[in-house]
């Protein structure tokens, strides 16, 4: 006997509604184990490449096709114009002294109203020396070269006088896909990425992708070497090219690595190539690293310094800052 439409109907109903009751059993249970889609921690061996949680999970920070995440202006401690610390005037008044720091997460320094930053200190230790800066920083968690090549070219429509730039530690951390490859084939993908990652069942099928094609792809840095010497001389190019002094510093750390994935054992190379690029341009650097490499009271983990670190670095830029301010 043939099925009426209202018996299939029926059916199908009762068949989508078992599936919607899968799906919330199912979002139900992943989210009572706690389960967070960690993209690619298995596969790299590295700590985890956290980018997608960054570009669409993260609630700092929004998805942008050129740059992959970006501030939300305004929210935590980004300022309305996406940067932290004073809102400056889009025309710089006579006089003024503008400085960018563009960085990663040491530079952007710690969350809250009051979290330290060395940036955030460096107006204060250049004044006790008689000169008089504004300040901006410019840096954001998580940040490459890749990024920071493009996070600069925003901040020179503020018209700085002078740009701190310090990478390398983001650089240096194994991927499966390097942040130019990333950003090229998220972009196309954003909006159905984002929904994806809202719900634990989303999550899953991220990470299950990632697996499937991390399986056939040899690990390679977030931006190789190469790459990260490229990305230090286009900045050096596009700030000169806006009469921008251009500081370089060495990214600072604690400790040696001998695990083959972990970045560290890559680090000194790209502060190498920091200085490496310092010379070959004519530009200015500060060896951050060597500050720092023996003082473990003065991070607060691995790579990011406590309070009293971040004090001690915006004094020791600000004492080497002092010749190129005049």
């Amino acid at each position: 006997m043939k099925s009426g439409p209202r018996e299939f109907l029926s059916r199908l109903a009762l068949l989508v509604f078992s599936l919607f009751a899968v799906l919330a059993v199912g979002e139900t249970l992943l989210r009572g184990i706690g389960f967070r889609y960690r993209p690619l921690d298995v596969q790299t061996g590295s700590g985890g490449d956290e980018r997608s949680q960054l570009a669409f999970e993260n609630d700092h920070f929004v998805f942008d096709p050129e740059l992959i995440w970006v501030p939300r202006p305004g929210h935590s401690v980004f300022n309305t114009q996406g940067f932290r610390g004073p809102i400056v005037a889009p025309v710089k008044p006579t006089g003024e002294i503008r400085i960018f720091a563009v960085g990663d997460s040491n530079t952007l320094g710690w969350a809250g109203s009051q979290g330290a930053n060395w940036p955030g200190f460096l107006a204060g230790g250049l004044a006790r020396l008689g000169r008089q800066a504004v300040v901006v920083n410019a840096g954001v968690w998580g940040y490459s070269s890749f990024q920071g090549l493009r996070r600069l070219k925003q901040s020179l429509e503020y018209q700085p006088d002078l740009a701190l730039i310090s990478f390398g530690s983001n650089d240096a951390h194994s991927v499966t896909q390097r942040d130019s490859e990333f950003a090229q084939s998220h972009g196309g993908a954003a909006g159905m990425l984002q929904g994806l990652a809202r719900s634990r069942w989303g999550q899953l099928c991220l990470a299950l992708r990632d697996r499937v094609s991390a399986s056939a792809t040899a690990p390679t840095q977030r931006v190789p070497l190469a790459e990260y010497r490229e990305n230090l001389a286009a900045m050096i190019s596009l700030a000169r090219a806006r009469q921008v002094r251009v500081v370089l510093l060495t990214r600072p750390y604690v400790d040696e690595s001998q695990e083959p994935g972990w970045w560290k054992v890559r680090g000194a190379a790209y502060n190498v190539a920091t200085l490496e690029m310092a010379e070959a341009h004519g530009v200015s650097v500060i060896d951050l690293y060597s500050h720092f490499k023996s003082r473990q009271e003065l991070f607060a983990d691995e790579s990011h310094f406590t309070d009293v670190g971040h004090q001690l670095a915006a004094d020791i830029i600000a004492g080497e800052l002092l010749a190129l301010l005049d």
